[in-house]
């Protein structure tokens, strides 16, 4: 799909939420309406209102007439407001029920912003990068889940299983309170085949299910977008802003990356640094532990994972190897 026809994919997305919205808003009418036959009046009244106003103007030529009756329009409306929602408050319901709601309350859900001309946006460039994410195969759907996690595959020596236990409560805790998360980032390190991987896939599973967006990617996967924004592609420049933007973020085997010069730690500063800075979640899976991370990627790199958040470092037996 090319970028013109997500554009108008999301578009006709777009105006369908639009219709989604109105519908909403009819039926809280109705229901309020319902409950307390008075708020149908003033609304009436309201509606009555322009069109009264205009008869009255119409039939006078003095201005100063016309200003006070505009004027008593707006009074009456302000009033009538006002009773409507101590009306709305007094029935349990929120004062702004039968006013419109928007996903996105900056364009409205017009996926528009700013006079003419319009420009898009941040949420429907946001989507557009999105979908331009999934449609390169970065974001594959994993299969594991908490549901399926076998603590019987874990040996019990060395409390490596009572160890597991712990570090999936902890993740499953995580993913559940998403994005209420008082730590909003995590850092599980520890040698291959002890789990780390099964454990981000648990939590990317759990968030996106719940109705969350997330984006989950390999470091290599994460290393293409940071070279194919080096050399300044439209979509690659798409690829990486979506990493920087995605509300969850989830990285699988930092460490396995190519070191390119100029990119693989520049580009993961930049990447780390500006998802800080906005508060967005991050969850990282690697081979390496804190001194090795700052080793191969610099300290700026590793006080920015570690920083601010939970780390679980898993020890044992390879299970791969039992």
């Amino acid at each position: 799909m090319t970028r013109t026809e997500r554009i108008r994919a999301l578009q006709e997305e777009y105006a369908r939420q639009r219709v989604l919205n109105e519908e909403a808003l009819d039926e809280r009418v109705r229901s309020a309406e319902a409950l307390d036959p008075e708020i149908a009046r003033l609304r009436g009244q309201n509606l009555a209102l322009p069109a009264d106003a205009l008869r009255r103007m119409l039939a006078t030529n003095d201005e100063d007439e016309k200003r006070r009756i505009a004027e008593q329009m707006r009074d009456t409306g302000i009033a009538n407001n006002a009773k409507i929602r101590a009306r709305l408050k007094k029935l349990g319901l929120p004062e702004n029920n039968l006013e419109l709601s928007y996903r996105c309350p900056i364009c409205q859900d017009t996926g528009y912003v700013g006079e003419a001309p319009a420009r898009f946006c941040e949420c429907f460039e946001a989507k557009l990068r999105q979908m331009q994410f999934e449609e390169s195969g970065l974001n594959k759907n994993p299969e594991q889940r908490f549901e399926h996690f076998d603590i019987t595959r874990f040996p019990e020596e060395n409390r490596q299983r009572a160890e597991m236990r712990g570090y999936r409560r902890h993740c499953e805790t995580y993913a559940n309170e998403y994005p209420n998360n008082a730590v909003r980032n995590m850092l599980i390190t520890g040698a291959g085949g002890l789990g780390k991987t099964f454990l981000l896939n648990c939590i990317y599973a759990r968030v996106t299910e719940r109705g969350y967006s997330a984006i989950r990617v390999t470091a290599f996967q994460m290393f293409e977008a940071m070279r194919a924004r080096h050399f300044q592609t439209e979509d690659a420049v798409d690829q990486f802003a979506a990493l920087v933007s995605a509300p969850l973020l989830l990285i699988d085997d930092l460490g396995t990356e190519p070191m390119m010069r100029n990119i693989t730690a520049e580009y993961l500063f930049l990447l780390l640094n500006e998802r800080l800075s906005a508060r967005l979640h991050t969850v990282v899976a690697s081979n390496l532990g804190p001194t090795q991370l700052s080793e191969r990627y610099g300290e700026r790199v590793s006080s920015r994972l570690v920083d601010q958040a939970i780390i679980m470092h898993m020890q044992g037996k390879d299970l791969r190897a039992l």
